[in-house]
């Protein structure tokens, strides 16, 4: 059972540190009956991932391979509410758009209003960035602050059309297919 136990701690340990290759441990030999030590682990910094990855990060699943990626700036809020801010981010290149929002969108998250997902589509030189709230949602994009507004929607307009890849110049709101109008 001890061989087992071990086997399995590796492999998990492999699956959070995202490493590539098979799950299989080096052969541990089965401890004798009274013998109860305990196991040895990697040391932490060897095994533990990062901290929490971001929900950018979280939005394309690890592949085998590695994707390239890109550098873009995404808008922050100010401390004083009053202005964006760039902020250098590096996201996979083939979803950089929709990285860029989930970034912004995981600057604003808090703990009374939070948005259940997004879809962003791009005709021409416009880009439509469909919000959506949870069902149960406590609070509508009308009953925001002028700082939550601006961390919002102000933080998703200036991130998509200061970011010269996408050639965006135009940023329209919807909730559900309906124009978002503040």
């Amino acid at each position: 059972m001890t061989t087992t136990v071990a086997r399995l701690t590796v492999c998990l340990m492999s699956l959070i540190a995202l490493t590539l290759g098979s799950c299989s441990a080096p052969p541990v030999a089965d401890a004798p009956p009274g013998d109860r030590s305990p196991v040895p682990t990697p040391s932490p910094s060897a095994t533990q991932p990062s901290p929490s990855p971001s929900v950018a990060a979280r939005l394309t699943p690890p592949t085998g391979t590695p994707s390239p990626t890109t550098t873009i700036n995404i808008y922050k809020v100010d401390t004083q509410c009053a202005n964006l801010a760039p902020e250098k981010v590096t996201v996979t290149a083939s979803k950089s758009l929709e990285a860029a929002i989930a970034q912004v969108l995981a600057e604003t998250d808090s703990g009374d209003f939070s948005i259940a997902g997004y879809r962003v589509s791009q005709e021409g030189a416009r880009a439509i960035v469909d919000l959506r709230l949870p069902a149960n949602a406590k609070r509508s994009f009308y009953s925001l602050s002028s700082c939550e507004q601006l961390a919002l929607f102000g933080g998703i307009r200036k991130t998509l059309l200061n970011n010269s890849q996408w050639k965006i110049q135009s940023v329209q709101f919807t909730e559900k297919g309906q124009e978002i109008v503040l």
